[in-house]
């Protein structure tokens, strides 16, 4: 006899809370602490007069700020699992399963009068939680009390979607810890296919050592993409000098995402229900209790396991001896062949039961899959889906940049333009690039990264091996392919426009400074100076550093600094040392009415460079000789006055050796005698003993 409510049973309702509620206090007490007992703790002291109030802070940013940090899935993703897991936990013994399907409740009845169980469990804490959130907001006299419902609002939506996704774990096997696992596996299998195959491109694909840089978290990873798409944003901009608050920026973002993962939570639902109707009730304790996921995993598993074990050897063999770039992919070819027979008839004996697997069906079955993993890895070897080549069109890039020696970021059309061409023209002549390393092993190199920030938000990242332009060995396909490339960020105009900043012709000039080294030979030490011209008005410094930093320019026009190579640390290092100043030279630019561009927090895409509106930047830059403009304006405004004030690394390195500062000839006893002098004068041991000899 069936229950008479097909979709429904309430016996089973509260049978199925009774075992779950405590896993529903204990989310609930986690909660209350999360959200209104840690605000009221954090604002028990806002008096009218606290720091906090005495930048512009109002009750309202203080509310948007706590909710916007609260976590949302990953403490529904746990939840979801512990009490869907409670809830289905008879499907996992096969005592159990018989006796709850004997009961007269129709699959239907089970199947979402659990799912209604599980969602009960973990929302009405959420619920309880923000309502008293509301009345302790409400109570501090908050303002935009919706943010917290709007917080429980996503939530609400990620929990439903974890727990569709955990039912549907449930149902694919019949082993408690299996299905865990699988849980787990489905929430971040987007995510790992991806680290996956950019892993493997790292090590095998030409100009792509940096693909793991570039991971972007997508819709097919909500524990990780709802965080950041579906939320309170709150971002309060503070002014230059962080001394007040300027502007407050808030809105719920994402409510699109929430819908389609709702949607997407019903469709889970019904095919977990449809994969519950048919599920045969021996089936209980085996790995995978639905025939069509077994292939499914044992080929997942074999590929991506073997996929990215193969590119791992190849670099590895690599490491221990240079290789060329076919001879990297057959290695990683063979490899990911052998490992990937050898795993796919394991997780047949995994799935099986048995170590009687080898048969003539399963042996074709893993020829097919092999040949199936060769055409992948091939397709790879020939780039046919054309990434190591890929230059993005110009109307999809929001900009493009270079790091080397520093860092460059194109805003401007033409200079993107430009410089697509140039990255172009450096991938015409791949086949000898890719060899590079290989082909001149004794000349030395580095490594340029290339990036692009498209305008839907992704990022194209390249990184490629290069080897001095200067060297003898090098033909004229590579000078052709390269040099175009040093030409273009070794334009002087471009040096100013993006190391400088894009206010270095409309800026002035808030400090300078510019070391020189005092010797003082009676105690073989030596300590820098800098002339802060304490005599002078703060107008006639900056008119004084005006003048040095039009002399830079001039060096800068000349060539004569922030000049970009491809030449290793190594190349001409005693030379260059002949040349290199020790002498620091620094200086702050600003103006105050213009955004200051930077350059490299841009490139590296700093989640916080946005955040906060900066009218300055510090700029540091090591001069030689050879810059005599700026020497020379140095010497003329009182930075030094003699020469012997400049000294360079070779200078220094002679100098630095003759006062005997080598680590190895300190002798252990003296600094075990001076430790003990210091601790005696010093007991609250500020400062390291050793740093206390050295000083």
């Amino acid at each position: 006899m069936q229950s008479k409510t097909s979709f429904f049973n309430m016996a089973l309702f509260k049978k199925n809370i009774s075992r779950t509620w405590i896993a529903g206090l204990l989310y609930f007490v986690l909660l209350l602490l999360m959200l209104p007992v840690y605000f009221v703790i954090s604002t028990a002291n806002i008096n009218g007069d606290d720091w906090y109030s005495r930048l512009g802070y109002t009750m309202e940013m203080r509310l948007f700020e706590h909710m916007s940090t609260m976590p949302t899935t990953f403490i529904t993703i746990i939840i979801s699992i512990i009490v869907t897991g409670i809830t289905f936990w008879y499907l996992f013994n096969r005592r159990d399963s018989y006796m709850m399907h004997s009961f007269p409740v129709t699959r239907r009845s089970l199947f979402f009068t659990g799912i209604l169980s599980s969602l009960t469990v973990s929302l009405v804490p959420v619920i309880l939680a923000s309502v008293i959130m509301t009345i302790a907001a409400a109570a501090r006299g908050c303002d935009g009390l919706s943010c917290i419902w709007y917080w429980a609002l996503v939530v609400a939506v990620s929990t439903l979607l974890f727990t569709a996704v955990a039912i549907f774990s449930l149902m694919i096997s019949g082993q408690i810890v299996t299905g865990i696992i699988f849980y787990f596996i489905f929430n971040f299998l987007y995510l790992m296919m991806d680290i996956a195959f950019r892993l493997t491109a790292s090590i095998l694909m030409w100009g792509l050592s940096e693909a793991m840089n570039g991971i972007q978290y997508r819709i097919w990873t909500p524990v990780l993409y709802i965080p950041n798409n579906a939320k309170v944003f709150s971002d309060v901009v503070m002014d230059d000098n962080y001394e007040r608050v300027i502007e407050f920026k808030h809105s719920f973002t994402g409510g699109h995402v929430l819908a389609i993962y709702a949607a997407a939570a019903l469709v889970i639902i019904i095919v977990s229900y449809q994969l519950y109707r048919f599920k045969k009730l021996e089936t209980v304790l085996d790995f995978i209790a639905v025939p069509f996921m077994k292939p499914v995993f044992s080929v997942g598993m074999s590929f991506f396991i073997s996929m990215v074990a193969g590119a791992f050897i190849s670099g590895m063999v690599e490491a221990l001896t240079s290789l060329t770039y076919d001879m990297k992919y057959g290695i990683a070819i063979v490899s990911a062949l052998i490992l990937g027979a050898i795993i796919y008839f394991a997780t047949q004996m995994l799935i099986e039961k048995t170590l009687r697997v080898f048969c003539a069906k399963k042996a074709f079955a893993c020829a097919v899959y092999s040949l199936a993993a060769l055409g992948v890895l091939l397709c790879m070897r020939l780039d046919v889906l054309g990434i190591e080549n890929r230059v993005p069109a110009l109307k999809d890039i929001q900009w493009a940049g270079i790091d080397n020696n520093y860092t460059m970021v194109f805003t401007d059309e033409m200079d993107i333009e430009a410089f697509r061409q140039i990255h172009q023209n450096f991938l015409t002549d791949k086949k000898e690039l890719r060899n590079i390393n290989y082909n001149y092993p004794d000349v030395d190199g580095k490594t340029f990264s290339i990036r692009y920030k498209l305008k839907n938000g992704k990022i194209v990242i390249r990184s490629y091996p290069v080897i001095n332009t200067e060297a003898s060995v090098v033909t004229p396909e590579y000078l052709a392919a390269t040099q175009p490339i040093l030409d273009f960020v070794n334009n002087p105009g471009r040096i100013k426009e993006h190391i400088i900043g894009n206010i270095w012709n409309d800026c002035e000039i808030k400090t300078m400074d510019f070391a020189t080294l005092v010797d003082v030979p009676e105690n073989n030490d030596y300590y820098f100076e800098y002339n802060e011209f304490d005599e002078l008005s703060t107008k006639e410094k900056k008119a004084k550093y005006k003048r040095v930093y039009e002399a830079f320019l001039k060096d800068i026009e000349a060539g004569k600094v922030f000049q970009q190579d491809f030449a290793g640390y190594d190349y001409k290092y005693d030379e260059n040392n002949k040349v290199r100043l020790y002498n620091s030279f620094d200086f702050i630019v600003r103006n105050p009415d213009v955004v200051y561009f930077s350059d490299s927090e841009t490139f590296y895409d700093n989640a916080y460079s946005g955040q906060t509106i900066m009218h300055e930047q510090s700029i540091y830059a090591e001069l030689t000789v050879d810059c005599t403009n700026t020497l020379k304006a140095l010497k003329d405004e009182g930075f030094y006055t003699d020469e012997d004030d400049i000294i360079t690394y070779d200078e220094f390195s002679k100098k630095y050796e003759n006062y005997g500062y080598d680590s190895e000839a300190i002798d252990p006893e003296a600094i075990d005698a001076e430790r003990a002098e210091y601790i005696f004068e010093d007991p609250d041991g500020d400062l390291d003993p050793l740093e206390a000899i050295m000083n």
